[in-house]
């Protein structure tokens, strides 16, 4: 169980960037590495849990999270 111990005040935002954004990636449709390539055209790509069908790829930048086959937004963090 997750516990605050040093008096911080929680406040929504990421830490990271402007946006962050998580996506899944259906690897049926596309393969994670085209959707990584096609994301970089306008994101920086943060983080790729796997390759499997299903997994996340995280990415940052201040466009609008792109409509892409096979890729399914889940999460946007705004700070």
């Amino acid at each position: 169980m997750a516990s605050l111990t040093n008096g911080a005040t929680v406040v929504a935002g990421n830490g990271l960037g402007p946006k962050t954004y998580v996506a899944s990636v259906a690897t049926g449709t596309i393969t994670m590495e085209a959707a990584a390539a096609e994301l970089a055209l306008t994101h920086t790509v943060a983080a790729v849990e796997g390759v499997a069908d299903g997994d996340h790829i995280a990415v940052q930048g201040t466009a609008a999270f792109p409509t892409i086959g096979g890729v399914t937004l889940v999460a946007t963090f705004t700070d």
